[in-house]
């Protein structure tokens, strides 16, 4: 069943509390073993307060494509971590995602897009087992979106954001992410 926002539990329902930053740590490892697969940089780590999720930047330092315009710039990506049951409506986890970060991964101001990485982790993950980096990368547990151009929300605390169970982050989607913005491609945000 489709719940609709009202029913979809509070955006921080469920994530680990500041002191225990095991999410944050794991999802700061998970985005620097793909940066090195992709041969990209990762820089700029800004942590949330809430202790489940990053702020980063690749480093693009090469031209990945003969037509590229950009061959140094920068993708700004936001990731979130949850051991939340997340449901899967349409071949898409729908996520309660707080509506500042939504507002900023939308702005239509910028002049290249961003991005969002969902690790939807384990239901029973609570830090203190050996799960790893390299163990999300070979499960293929992220998912990314871009909200670049999404429509404004009428919500007050979290929207529920769709990202498609096929968009899985991946070293090479990492890559195509960056070819495509380098060729001054546009990403539509679909929901």
């Amino acid at each position: 069943m489709i719940q609709t926002p009202e029913e979809l539990p509070p955006a921080h329902a469920g994530i680990a509390p500041v002191e225990n930053d095991s999410k944050l740590r794991l999802g700061c490892d998970y985005l620097r073993l793909l940066a090195a697969q992709a041969r990209f940089e990762c820089s700029s780590v800004c942590e949330h307060a809430d202790g489940s999720g990053v702020d980063v930047r690749f480093e693009v330092r090469e031209k990945l494509d003969s037509q590229a315009r950009l061959t140094e710039f920068g993708l700004d990506f936001q990731l979130r971590a949850t051991s939340r049951k997340i449901p899967l409506v349409g071949s898409k986890l729908l996520f309660p995602l707080e509506v500042d970060r939504y507002e900023t991964l939308r702005g239509v101001a910028q002049d290249r897009p961003s991005f969002i990485v969902l690790l939807n982790l384990p239901t029973d993950f609570d830090g203190s087992d050996a799960l790893a980096a390299e163990d999300l990368v070979t499960h293929r547990i992220g998912r990314w979106l871009c909200l670049h151009g999404a429509p404004q929300t009428a919500h007050t605390t979290a929207t529920p954001v769709r990202f498609p169970a096929w968009n899985v982050f991946t070293a090479a989607a990492l890559r195509e992410i960056a070819r495509r913005v380098s060729l001054g491609g546009r990403f539509y945000h679909e929901q």
